[in-house]
């Protein structure tokens, strides 16, 4: 019988979200209607400059739309966004990173970014995953 996901190294959970790079705020909402998605609530994370869209799960995952205003993620995919990673659900990410550790792994941020919603987050660098960027989520109580 297999193990459980919670007692595997680095098994992580479930989806949390998918996140989307757009290029403007008017952007993002075109693309949300065009999809067929309401947004559920945004904000703002100023450590990465960004607006953050999350819409209605409609039975799944979420979908964030995340809108630079500056830094690194400006010049995703040339300026012109698009899908940028996918997040997953972890009870702790100080476990979370130790795990990584213990395998030479660190997790881009020395301490996890308080997200859009209530929850941390840290990402992993896609040079470990072959280009596939992977974000860490804690939800907060």
């Amino acid at each position: 019988m297999p193990a459980a996901a919670s007692d595997r190294p680095g098994a992580l959970g479930r989806l949390h979200h998918v996140g989307i790079v757009s290029p403007s705020e008017d952007r993002a909402v075109a693309l949300m209607a065009l999809l067929g998605f309401e947004e559920k609530y945004r904000g703002f994370v100023p450590q990465y400059e960004a607006l953050c869209i999350f819409t209605e799960g409609n039975g799944g995952s979420p979908v964030e739309l995340v809108v630079p205003s500056g830094g690194v993620l400006a010049e995703f995919n040339r300026g012109v966004g698009g899908l940028h990673h996918i997040a997953l659900e972890v009870d702790s990410l100080a476990s979370t990173a130790e795990e990584f550790a213990a395998r030479g792994i660190r997790l881009l941020e020395s301490q996890p970014v308080k997200g859009a919603g209530n929850f941390l987050c840290n990402f992993m660098p896609p040079e470990h995953t072959r280009g596939v960027i992977v974000e860490y989520v804690e939800e907060l109580g």
